[in-house]
C-alpha cells in the first residue's frame, strides 16, 4: 500500500509540473485566452462588456465644436515606464521550476541605460523597425538600451506574439517612454529655419553690395555705370557716332 501511494504521489507531482509549465509557456508566448489561470476573468470581461453595451445610451450631436485642451509641452516630453509592477508570478515560478522575472528597474539603473542608448546614438539613427526617422512620435526605450516607435513595437508583439526584443530577442524586457528624438528633431527643424532664414538675409545683403559698390571688372564697372546713369552713355554714343559721321564727310 505504501508503494502504491508513493508511486500515486510522485505521478501528482509530475502532473502538477506539468500543468504548471504549460502554464508558464501559455504565459510566456501572451496567449492569455488560453491560460488556466486568465480563464476566469476573461469571462468575467466578457459579461462586463455585455452590460456596458447594455447601459450605453445613445449620445445627440449638437454640431458645436469640442473644445480640446491641448497637452502641454511639458507633460508630453515626461518620461514614464510603461510596466512598473513586475508581471504575477506563475505556477511554475511559485513552484522553483523556472526563475522569476526580475525586478523593475530603478530610476539610476534607467538612467545608465539611456546614457547607454545615447552612447550608441540610437536616437539620431531611424527606427529599426520602419527605417523612418522618429520625429515626434512616441518613442520607447528598453531594458535591453534599444530604442523603437512605441507602434512600432506594439505591432511587433502583436505579430510574433511574443515580448522579445528584436535586435537582441531579449525576453520580459522592460519599457520606458522617452523624447529624445523628438528633441533632437525639433533642434533639426530650429537649425533647418535658422540656415533659410540666415541665407535669406545674407542674399539680401549680397545684392544690396552689388547695387551699392562698383566692380573690379572693367566691363562689370562699365555695366554696373550704365545702369546707374543710362542717359550719360546713350548721348556719349550718340556724339561719339556723330563725330564720327562728320570725319567721314569731311573726308
Amino acid at each position: 500500500m505504501l508503494r502504491h501511494k508513493g508511486h500515486s504521489s510522485r505521478k501528482d507531482n509530475l502532473a502538477i509540473n506539468a500543468v504548471a509549465l504549460q502554464d508558464h509557456i501559455l504565459h510566456d508566448l501572451q496567449l492569455q485566452n488560453l491560460s488556466v489561470a486568465d480563464h476566469p476573468k476573461t469571462q468575467v470581461q466578457k459579461t462586463e462588456n455585455k452590460s456596458l453595451k447594455r447601459d450605453a445610451k445613445a449620445t445627440i450631436d449638437t454640431g458645436l465644436k469640442k473644445t480640446t485642451q491641448c497637452p502641454k509641452l511639458e507633460d508630453s516630453e515626461k518620461e514614464y515606464v510603461l510596466d512598473p509592477k513586475p508581471p504575477p508570478l506563475t505556477l511554475a515560478q511559485k513552484l522553483g521550476l523556472i526563475g522569476p522575472p526580475p525586478p523593475p528597474l530603478s530610476s539610476d539603473e534607467w538612467e545608465k541605460v539611456k546614457q547607454r542608448s545615447l552612447l550608441q546614438g540610437d536616437s539620431m539613427q531611424p527606427c529599426p523597425i520602419c527605417k523612418e526617422d522618429f520625429e515626434l512620435r512616441p518613442q520607447v526605450l528598453l531594458s535591453c538600451s534599444h530604442v523603437f516607435h512605441r507602434a512600432c513595437l506594439q505591432a511587433f508583439e502583436k505579430f510574433t506574439n511574443k515580448k522579445t526584443c528584436p535586435l537582441c530577442r531579449k525576453n520580459q524586457y522592460q519599457t520606458r517612454v522617452i523624447c529624445d528624438g523628438a528633441h533632437l528633431f525639433r533642434i533639426k527643424c530650429a537649425t533647418r529655419i535658422q540656415a533659410c532664414w540666415r541665407g535669406y538675409v545674407v542674399r539680401k545683403w549680397y545684392q544690396n553690395l552689388r547695387k551699392t559698390v562698383p566692380p573690379t571688372d572693367a566691363k562689370l564697372r562699365k555695366k554696373f555705370f550704365e545702369k546707374k546713369s543710362p542717359g550719360i552713355y546713350i548721348n556719349e554714343d550718340i556724339c561719339c557716332t556723330s563725330h564720327s559721321n562728320e570725319n567721314g564727310s569731311h573726308l
